[in-house]
């Protein structure tokens, strides 16, 4: 994979959009805001209510990410977007909440041993949801964790490399208050998506 060439035609895309990015991204955030603020307003923390609808809201605020990465990668393919794609897997919530939580066991599970057997599945795993959003047909969960397992095959140290080549970026948004922020953030999400994108191409070359 090349690496330069995905984060030089990530810079690019950035430049061009990086308004756009924001305000998919800030719809989702204003919204999750919205619900913890209002959630902790009317029920106490230590209540088993608030915990219920925590998690109720946890996996709403789930679907709306997923459409975030929607709206991400038609933005980043030059296709048709708009914000209606933040939404459009409002009603997709068991099986978006069921990648996540499987992923998560496993996670937890494996790094109960070793915390490098965990970051294994957790690479493995880490193109369920880009899988899931490019996926027409209706699939059950667990092949969608499947499916990125089998596209990560042989790339999850490269992957590794490449999203710990971000460190000295986000130090920037670190030492600049989170200023950076503002560009760093959207050029990790958009180099993602081209990874996933290039990964993809690469792998049904091989097939």
């Amino acid at each position: 994979m090349n690496h330069f060439e995905i984060k030089e035609k990530a810079k690019q895309i950035v430049h061009e959009n990086l308004w756009n990015f924001w305000k998919g991204y800030l719809v989702v955030f204003a919204i999750s805001f919205l619900c913890t603020f209002v959630l902790n307003l009317l029920l106490n923390e230590e209540s088993v209510l608030y915990s219920a609808v925590s998690l109720v809201l946890s996996f709403f605020t789930a679907t709306l990410s997923v459409g975030f990465y929607s709206y991400l990668m038609k933005l980043v393919r030059n296709e048709e977007y708009s914000k209606e794609d933040l939404f459009r897997y409002i009603g997709k919530v068991l099986p978006i909440a069921a990648i996540g939580i499987i992923t998560s066991i496993c996670v937890i599970f494996c790094s109960l041993f070793f915390i490098i057997p965990g970051i294994i599945v957790a690479l493995g795993y880490a193109m369920s949801y880009y899988i899931y959003v490019d996926t027409e047909e209706e699939k059950r969960p667990m092949e969608y964790l499947a499916d990125s397992k089998m596209l990560m095959q042989g790339y999850k140290w490269d992957y590794f490399c490449f999203m710990l080549s971000f460190f000295g970026w986000i130090l920037v948004g670190i030492l600049t208050f989170g200023i950076a922020i503002i560009w760093v953030y959207p050029y990790v999400c958009v180099s993602q998506v081209l990874y996933y994108d290039a990964l993809k191409e690469k792998k049904s070359h091989e097939m």
